[in-house]
Protein backbone atom coordinates (compact mmCIF):
# COMPACT_ATOMS: atom_id res chain seq x y z
CA UNK A 1 0.00 0.00 0.00
CA UNK A 2 3.05 2.28 0.15
CA UNK A 3 4.34 3.09 -3.33
CA UNK A 4 7.43 5.16 -2.56
CA UNK A 5 9.30 6.97 0.15
CA UNK A 6 9.03 10.41 -1.38
CA UNK A 7 10.24 12.87 1.22
CA UNK A 8 11.98 13.09 4.60
CA UNK A 9 11.59 16.11 6.89
CA UNK A 10 14.25 17.35 9.29
CA UNK A 11 13.68 19.82 12.11
CA UNK A 12 16.37 22.53 12.20
CA UNK A 13 17.04 25.65 14.23
CA UNK A 14 18.18 27.85 11.34
CA UNK A 15 16.62 27.21 7.94
CA UNK A 16 19.11 29.23 5.91
CA UNK A 17 22.07 27.59 7.60
CA UNK A 18 20.59 24.14 6.96
CA UNK A 19 19.95 24.94 3.30
CA UNK A 20 23.56 26.04 2.95
CA UNK A 21 24.80 22.82 4.60
CA UNK A 22 22.87 20.55 2.22
CA UNK A 23 24.01 22.69 -0.72
CA UNK A 24 27.69 22.41 0.22
CA UNK A 25 27.78 18.75 1.26
CA UNK A 26 25.21 17.15 -1.06
CA UNK A 27 24.75 19.71 -3.83
CA UNK A 28 21.04 20.13 -3.10
CA UNK A 29 19.35 23.37 -4.11
CA UNK A 30 15.97 24.54 -2.82
CA UNK A 31 13.10 24.08 -5.26
CA UNK A 32 10.27 25.34 -3.04
CA UNK A 33 9.93 27.48 0.09
CA UNK A 34 6.99 28.51 2.23
CA UNK A 35 6.55 30.94 5.08
CA UNK A 36 5.08 29.90 8.43
CA UNK A 37 2.18 27.48 7.90
CA UNK A 38 -0.70 26.60 10.23
CA UNK A 39 1.74 24.64 12.40
CA UNK A 40 4.13 27.58 12.74
CA UNK A 41 6.78 26.05 10.48
CA UNK A 42 8.88 27.61 7.76
CA UNK A 43 9.86 25.01 5.18
CA UNK A 44 12.21 24.44 2.29
CA UNK A 45 12.09 21.46 -0.08
CA UNK A 46 15.27 20.22 -1.79
CA UNK A 47 15.36 17.61 -4.59
CA UNK A 48 17.49 14.55 -3.74
CA UNK A 49 17.16 12.96 -7.19
CA UNK A 50 14.68 10.73 -9.04
CA UNK A 51 11.61 12.45 -7.62
CA UNK A 52 12.66 12.17 -3.96
CA UNK A 53 13.07 15.14 -1.64
CA UNK A 54 14.45 16.51 1.61
CA UNK A 55 12.29 18.92 3.60
CA UNK A 56 13.83 21.31 6.13
CA UNK A 57 11.55 22.71 8.84
CA UNK A 58 12.20 25.61 11.19
CA UNK A 59 9.67 26.32 13.97
CA UNK A 60 8.58 29.93 14.35
CA UNK A 61 6.29 29.51 17.38
CA UNK A 62 6.47 27.94 20.81
CA UNK A 63 3.94 25.23 19.94
CA UNK A 64 4.53 21.46 19.92
CA UNK A 65 7.02 21.46 17.04
CA UNK A 66 9.23 23.97 18.82
CA UNK A 67 9.03 21.93 22.02
CA UNK A 68 10.09 18.92 19.95
CA UNK A 69 13.19 20.83 18.87
CA UNK A 70 14.00 21.77 22.45
CA UNK A 71 13.55 18.19 23.65
CA UNK A 72 15.09 16.26 20.78
CA UNK A 73 17.35 18.85 19.15
CA UNK A 74 17.86 19.06 15.40
CA UNK A 75 16.87 15.68 14.02
CA UNK A 76 14.86 13.73 11.46
CA UNK A 77 11.18 14.54 12.02
CA UNK A 78 8.86 12.82 9.53
CA UNK A 79 8.78 10.28 6.69
CA UNK A 80 6.39 10.98 3.81
CA UNK A 81 5.19 8.11 1.63
CA UNK A 82 3.23 8.16 -1.58
CA UNK A 83 0.32 5.74 -1.90
CA UNK A 84 -1.97 4.86 -4.77
CA UNK A 85 -4.35 3.04 -2.45
CA UNK A 86 -5.29 5.79 -0.03
CA UNK A 87 -8.81 4.62 0.82
CA UNK A 88 -7.71 1.01 1.31
CA UNK A 89 -4.80 2.14 3.48
CA UNK A 90 -6.96 4.36 5.70
CA UNK A 91 -9.51 1.58 6.20
CA UNK A 92 -6.73 -0.81 7.13
CA UNK A 93 -5.22 1.63 9.63
CA UNK A 94 -8.61 2.13 11.25
CA UNK A 95 -9.09 -1.64 11.54
CA UNK A 96 -5.77 -1.83 13.43
CA UNK A 97 -6.65 1.07 15.77
CA UNK A 98 -3.69 3.05 14.44
CA UNK A 99 -3.53 6.58 15.83
CA UNK A 100 -3.68 9.05 12.94
CA UNK A 101 -5.05 12.41 11.91
CA UNK A 102 -6.67 12.52 8.50
CA UNK A 103 -6.95 15.57 6.28
CA UNK A 104 -8.36 15.86 2.77
CA UNK A 105 -7.12 18.65 0.52
CA UNK A 106 -9.02 18.96 -2.74
CA UNK A 107 -7.21 19.53 -6.02
CA UNK A 108 -3.64 18.57 -5.13
CA UNK A 109 -3.50 15.56 -2.80
CA UNK A 110 -5.07 13.70 0.09
CA UNK A 111 -2.99 12.89 3.13
CA UNK A 112 -3.00 11.55 6.66
CA UNK A 113 -0.49 11.66 9.52
CA UNK A 114 0.29 8.50 11.47
CA UNK A 115 1.37 9.32 14.99
CA UNK A 116 4.73 8.02 16.31
CA UNK A 117 3.04 5.88 18.98
CA UNK A 118 1.70 3.64 16.21
CA UNK A 119 4.87 3.39 14.10
CA UNK A 120 7.81 2.65 16.42
CA UNK A 121 8.40 6.29 17.26
CA UNK A 122 8.36 7.55 13.65
CA UNK A 123 5.95 10.29 12.57
CA UNK A 124 4.64 9.25 9.14
CA UNK A 125 2.65 10.98 6.43
CA UNK A 126 0.87 9.10 3.65
CA UNK A 127 -0.06 11.03 0.52
CA UNK A 128 -2.15 10.28 -2.52
CA UNK A 129 -1.53 12.82 -5.28
CA UNK A 130 -4.72 13.84 -7.09
CA UNK A 131 -3.20 16.57 -9.26
CA UNK A 132 -2.97 15.66 -12.95
CA UNK A 133 -0.33 18.32 -13.61
CA UNK A 134 2.24 17.80 -10.84
CA UNK A 135 3.38 14.35 -9.59
CA UNK A 136 4.58 15.84 -6.27
CA UNK A 137 2.88 19.15 -5.37
CA UNK A 138 4.74 19.40 -2.03
CA UNK A 139 7.91 20.29 -3.99
CA UNK A 140 6.26 23.27 -5.66
CA UNK A 141 5.09 23.81 -9.24
CA UNK A 142 8.47 23.99 -10.99
CA UNK A 143 10.67 21.26 -9.52
CA UNK A 144 10.69 19.21 -12.73
CA UNK A 145 12.16 22.13 -14.67
CA UNK A 146 15.24 22.64 -12.52
CA UNK A 147 18.53 22.35 -14.39
CA UNK A 148 20.66 21.85 -11.28
CA UNK A 149 21.12 18.25 -10.15
CA UNK A 150 22.16 17.15 -6.63
CA UNK A 151 25.22 15.03 -5.87
CA UNK A 152 22.88 12.25 -4.74
CA UNK A 153 21.06 9.98 -7.18
CA UNK A 154 18.05 9.66 -4.89
CA UNK A 155 16.80 9.06 -1.40
CA UNK A 156 16.88 5.26 -1.16
CA UNK A 157 16.25 4.08 2.39
CA UNK A 158 15.33 5.28 5.86
CA UNK A 159 16.19 3.38 9.03
CA UNK A 160 13.89 3.27 12.05
CA UNK A 161 15.47 2.10 15.30
CA UNK A 162 13.27 -0.33 17.26
CA UNK A 163 13.42 -2.26 20.52
CA UNK A 164 11.95 -5.52 19.19
CA UNK A 165 12.62 -6.26 15.52
CA UNK A 166 10.19 -9.17 15.25
CA UNK A 167 7.38 -7.09 16.71
CA UNK A 168 8.20 -4.12 14.48
CA UNK A 169 8.26 -6.28 11.33
CA UNK A 170 4.84 -7.68 12.17
CA UNK A 171 3.51 -4.18 12.84
CA UNK A 172 4.72 -2.65 9.58
CA UNK A 173 3.49 -5.62 7.57
CA UNK A 174 0.04 -5.35 9.18
CA UNK A 175 -0.18 -1.60 8.60
CA UNK A 176 1.31 -1.37 5.12
CA UNK A 177 1.57 -4.85 3.63
CA UNK A 178 5.36 -4.68 3.28
CA UNK A 179 7.70 -7.53 4.22
CA UNK A 180 11.43 -7.90 4.70
CA UNK A 181 13.48 -9.32 1.83
CA UNK A 182 16.73 -9.39 3.78
CA UNK A 183 17.62 -9.69 7.45
CA UNK A 184 21.19 -9.62 8.68
CA UNK A 185 23.50 -8.65 11.52
CA UNK A 186 26.13 -5.93 11.15
CA UNK A 187 28.86 -6.84 13.59
CA UNK A 188 30.74 -3.55 13.85
CA UNK A 189 27.56 -1.62 14.73
CA UNK A 190 25.86 -4.43 16.69
CA UNK A 191 22.62 -4.00 14.77
CA UNK A 192 20.12 -6.59 13.59
CA UNK A 193 18.67 -5.15 10.39
CA UNK A 194 15.69 -5.97 8.16
CA UNK A 195 15.11 -4.22 4.83
CA UNK A 196 11.58 -3.83 3.46
CA UNK A 197 11.05 -2.73 -0.18
CA UNK A 198 8.04 -0.56 -0.93
CA UNK A 199 5.75 -1.53 -3.80
CA UNK A 200 7.44 0.82 -6.29
CA UNK A 201 10.65 -1.19 -5.76
CA UNK A 202 13.01 1.78 -5.65
CA UNK A 203 12.76 2.96 -2.02
CA UNK A 204 13.05 1.02 1.23
CA UNK A 205 12.40 1.03 4.95
CA UNK A 206 15.00 -0.41 7.29
CA UNK A 207 14.03 -1.59 10.75
CA UNK A 208 17.03 -1.99 13.04
CA UNK A 209 17.44 -3.33 16.57
CA UNK A 210 20.62 -2.83 18.63
CA UNK A 211 22.09 -6.13 19.83
CA UNK A 212 24.84 -4.68 22.03
CA UNK A 213 24.62 -2.38 25.01
CA UNK A 214 27.57 -0.03 24.52
CA UNK A 215 27.12 1.05 20.88
CA UNK A 216 25.83 4.35 19.44
CA UNK A 217 22.48 2.89 18.35
CA UNK A 218 21.81 1.45 21.82
CA UNK A 219 22.69 4.76 23.47
CA UNK A 220 20.43 6.56 20.98
CA UNK A 221 17.58 4.19 21.81
CA UNK A 222 18.10 4.67 25.54
CA UNK A 223 18.17 8.46 25.25
CA UNK A 224 15.47 9.13 22.66
CA UNK A 225 13.47 5.93 22.35
CA UNK A 226 12.37 4.33 19.08
CA UNK A 227 12.33 6.48 15.98
CA UNK A 228 14.00 7.61 12.77
CA UNK A 229 17.72 6.91 12.94
CA UNK A 230 19.51 6.98 9.57
CA UNK A 231 18.99 8.53 6.12
CA UNK A 232 20.48 6.63 3.17
CA UNK A 233 21.07 8.17 -0.25
CA UNK A 234 22.39 6.41 -3.31
CA UNK A 235 25.33 8.16 -4.99
CA UNK A 236 27.13 7.63 -8.29
CA UNK A 237 30.78 7.74 -7.24
CA UNK A 238 31.92 7.25 -3.65
CA UNK A 239 35.55 8.17 -4.45
CA UNK A 240 34.47 11.51 -5.93
CA UNK A 241 32.15 12.11 -2.98
CA UNK A 242 34.98 11.30 -0.60
CA UNK A 243 37.15 13.98 -2.20
CA UNK A 244 34.28 16.48 -2.23
CA UNK A 245 33.56 15.99 1.47
CA UNK A 246 37.25 16.37 2.30
CA UNK A 247 37.24 19.73 0.53
CA UNK A 248 34.19 20.74 2.57
CA UNK A 249 35.91 19.58 5.80
CA UNK A 250 32.92 17.38 6.61
CA UNK A 251 32.95 14.90 9.50
CA UNK A 252 32.60 11.44 7.98
CA UNK A 253 33.98 7.94 7.73
CA UNK A 254 34.03 5.42 4.87
CA UNK A 255 33.44 1.70 4.55
CA UNK A 256 36.87 1.51 2.94
CA UNK A 257 38.44 2.08 6.34
CA UNK A 258 35.85 0.17 8.38
CA UNK A 259 36.50 -3.49 9.20
CA UNK A 260 33.75 -6.10 8.67
CA UNK A 261 31.99 -3.97 6.05
CA UNK A 262 33.26 -5.47 2.82
CA UNK A 263 31.98 -7.58 -0.07
CA UNK A 264 28.41 -6.34 0.34
CA UNK A 265 27.98 -5.02 -3.20
CA UNK A 266 28.24 -1.35 -2.26
CA UNK A 267 30.56 1.24 -0.74
CA UNK A 268 29.28 3.68 1.86
CA UNK A 269 30.19 6.97 3.47
CA UNK A 270 28.67 8.03 6.80
CA UNK A 271 28.27 11.68 7.69
CA UNK A 272 28.35 12.29 11.44
CA UNK A 273 25.04 13.66 12.81
CA UNK A 274 26.91 16.37 14.72
CA UNK A 275 27.95 17.85 11.37
CA UNK A 276 24.59 17.28 9.64
CA UNK A 277 22.26 19.01 12.08
CA UNK A 278 21.38 15.80 13.86
CA UNK A 279 20.85 13.76 10.68
CA UNK A 280 22.98 10.59 10.67
CA UNK A 281 23.49 10.17 6.91
CA UNK A 282 24.76 7.34 4.71
CA UNK A 283 25.85 7.77 1.07
CA UNK A 284 26.09 4.46 -0.82
CA UNK A 285 27.41 3.57 -4.27
CA UNK A 286 26.20 0.29 -5.75
CA UNK A 287 29.14 -1.71 -7.12
CA UNK A 288 27.33 -4.55 -8.90
CA UNK A 289 25.40 -4.49 -12.16
CA UNK A 290 22.87 -7.23 -11.49
CA UNK A 291 21.24 -5.79 -8.35
CA UNK A 292 20.01 -2.18 -8.12
CA UNK A 293 20.07 -2.19 -4.30
CA UNK A 294 22.08 -5.00 -2.62
CA UNK A 295 21.06 -4.09 0.96
CA UNK A 296 17.58 -5.44 0.15
CA UNK A 297 18.92 -8.91 -0.68
CA UNK A 298 19.87 -10.86 -3.78
CA UNK A 299 16.47 -11.59 -5.35
CA UNK A 300 14.09 -8.83 -4.22
CA UNK A 301 14.15 -7.10 -7.63
CA UNK A 302 13.30 -10.34 -9.44
CA UNK A 303 10.10 -11.03 -7.53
Amino acid sequence: MLERLRQVAFMVKDLEDAKDLYRRYLGMETCHSEGPNQYGLQRAVLPAGNGTFIELLQPTTAEATSRYLEKRGEAPYMLTFETRQYDKLILNLKSLDVQFAEENIAGQYRHAYIFPESANGALLEVVEVTSKDNPWPAAGPDWRNLEHQPLTKQLRQMAVLVRDLDQALARWEAMFGITATKRFHVSFTDLEIAVLPLSGKDTFIELAQPTGGDVPSARFLERYGEGIYLTIFEIEDSLAMDEHLKEQEARYTSSRVTSNYVNLGFNSIWLHPAGMKGAFTQLSQVLVEDNPWPPAGETWHLE
